[in-house]
């Protein structure tokens, strides 16, 4: 036969074998191994398995805690953030408030000083114009006087050379006439 052929036929056949073929002496040496890795299995468990379970919840705990301290620290930075915007829109309006105050204040100041000025400047127009009124009557008073004086030197001179004492009198008496017409005339047309 051909080996090929052998190795067909052999898998054709079913295996009938147990998977694991065991015997009572087998069994009998298998179970102080099993019962001793059921042993060490309940050793490692109440050794190892219970506070490793133990660290693993406190740590488990703490991420929690930390977790929701996180929750509220972002609570509170928001709230924060909140009133940190709040504030800013106070002070922004108060700001405003306070420029809107001092622009008033300014154009009130800049208005009275402009009144004051104006004032100022029309009383010393007004205090000029009395000056310049006044010395000019001085000075119309003292031509007046300087033109009667030297009327009268230049009458007298006049008149003490060339005519005698009646005469004199008589156009003493009419330069004076004359003079105070004129005076008068003068007087009235300054009071005008």
């Amino acid at each position: 036969m051909n080996p090929q052929f052998l190795f067909v036929l052999n898998s054709a056949i079913p295996d009938t074998r147990p998977l694991i073929d065991m015997d009572l002496q087998m069994f009998l040496d298998m179970v102080p191994n099993l019962v001793n890795f059921i042993l060490i299995a309940v050793v490692m468990t109440y050794l190892l398995y219970k506070p490793v379970r133990k660290i693993l919840q406190a740590r488990a705990d703490r991420v929690e805690g930390e977790m929701k301290d996180a929750a509220l620290s972002k609570a509170t930075a928001e709230e924060l953030k909140a009133q940190y915007e709040q504030k800013v829109k106070e002070i922004e309006t108060e700001r405003a408030t306070i420029l809107d105050e001092a622009r008033k204040l300014a154009s009130e100041k800049r208005s009275q000083i402009l009144d004051e000025a104006k004032a100022e400047a029309q009383d010393v127009k007004d205090r000029a114009s009395r000056d310049v009124a006044f010395e000019l009557e001085q000075t119309k008073g003292a031509v007046h006087q300087a033109i009667i004086d030297i009327s009268t030197d230049m009458a007298a001179k006049l008149i003490s050379a060339t005519i005698d004492k009646d005469a004199h009198e008589k156009l003493f008496s009419e330069a004076l006439a004359e003079l105070e017409a004129t005076t008068a005339f003068k007087t009235e047309t300054v009071a005008v």
